[in-house]
C-alpha cells in the first residue's frame, strides 16, 4: 500500500524528501487531486524533490505515485459507477477545459456516447505524451476513483505494446493536441484493428489521429 510503504521508507529519506512524505500522510485525499508543483508548493520543497521521495519509495515519478494512491483510497470507499456518471461527464468538462478552456464546444450527444464506453469498459487505456501526458495521468487517477479500472504509461513504445494485450472490451482515450503526434496514432490504427472503441481528445477535426479514431471529442469552433 502506498501510504504504508511511505511509511516504511521514512526514514532512510533525506530532510527534503520527508517534507514531501509529511504533507502525503497528512493529507493524502488532497494530494491525488494536486499536480506536482501544487504539492512541491504545498510542502514547501521543489518540483525535483517531489519526484525524489515517489522514486526512493518506488514508483518512476509523481503521477504513478498518485494512481497508485488513488487506488488505495478507493478501497476505503468504494463507488457505485452507474451512480457516477455525472461524474465522468464533469472530468471530460475538465480534460477540455485543460486542453482549451472549450467544454461548450464539444459535440454532447457524442460526450454522452463517450461516458457510457467508459461507464462499461473492463479498462480504459489512456493515450498521450509531452505536454498531454499530465492530463492523461490525471485523467487515470480519476477513473480510478470511480472504480473504472485504467492504464497509463509515458514510455511510448511500453504503451503500445499492452495495447495490443487488450480485448474488445477495452476502451482507449487518445489526447492530442494536432493530432499527428505518430504515436497517438500508431495506438488508435491498433486499437480500432483489435477491435476496441477509441475516443480522441483533439483541437481539430481534420488530422490523421482523427481518421483513425472511433469518437471525436474537438474542442475547436
Amino acid at each position: 500500500m502506498t501510504l504504508d510503504t511511505i511509511r516504511s521508507c521514512y526514514s532512510e529519506m533525506f530532510q527534503a524528501e520527508k517534507k514531501v512524505a509529511d504533507y502525503i500522510l497528512k493529507h493524502p485525499e488532497e494530494v491525488v487531486e494536486l499536480n506536482i508543483a501544487e504539492l512541491a508548493k504545498r510542502s514547501e520543497t521543489s518540483d525535483a524533490t517531489v519526484i525524489r521521495m515517489c522514486r526512493h519509495v518506488g514508483y518512476s515519478g509523481f503521477y504513478q505515485m498518485k494512481i497508485s494512491l488513488a487506488s488505495e483510497l478507493l478501497g476505503k470507499q468504494k463507488k457505485d459507477v452507474q451512480s457516477e456518471q455525472g461524474s465522468l461527464k464533469e472530468f471530460f468538462d475538465k480534460v477540455s477545459r485543460d486542453i482549451r478552456e472549450a467544454a461548450e464546444k464539444m459535440d454532447q450527444d457524442i460526450v454522452k456516447r463517450c461516458v457510457n464506453l467508459l461507464a462499461e469498459a473492463e479498462t480504459v487505456y489512456l493515450i498521450a505524451w509531452g505536454n498531454t501526458g499530465e492530463i492523461a495521468a490525471d485523467f487515470a487517477h480519476r477513473l480510478t476513483r470511480l472504480g473504472i479500472k485504467s492504464f497509463v504509461s509515458d514510455v511510448p513504445e511500453y504503451a503500445i505494446r499492452s495495447v495490443g494485450l487488450s480485448g474488445k472490451r477495452d476502451v482507449m482515450v487518445a489526447i492530442s493536441h494536432s493530432g499527428e503526434a505518430i504515436h497517438v496514432i500508431q495506438a488508435l490504427r491498433l486499437a480500432r484493428e483489435i477491435g476496441m472503441e477509441t475516443i480522441l481528445i483533439t483541437d481539430t477535426r481534420q488530422s490523421d489521429a482523427a481518421r483513425e479514431a472511433g469518437y471525436v471529442l474537438c474542442t475547436e469552433s
